[in-house]
């Protein structure tokens, strides 16, 4: 399912289309950082989700924003 996402962010139609196959990488990260923190009993592994999560969130709104200021969005 990568491998197709960064198919998708690579020659992606529209940037929302990046923008969103980007989201998917990144959220499919903080799922599997999760549960290796769950099932290896390792709080840090969380705590690392925990920030990635917050800096995929940051990075779309970001570029969602330039974007919108550049005039991409329709």
């Amino acid at each position: 399912m990568a491998i197709l996402l960064l198919y998708r962010v690579v020659r992606g139609e529209t940037m929302q289309d990046r923008v969103l196959a980007v989201n998917v990488i990144g959220t499919s990260t903080v799922v599997v950082l999760a549960l290796l923190s769950v099932g290896l009993d390792e709080e840090s592994l969380l705590d690392i989700a925990l920030i990635y999560a917050l800096l995929n969130f940051l990075t779309a709104v970001a570029i969602s924003k330039f974007t919108v200021d550049r005039g991409g969005v329709i």
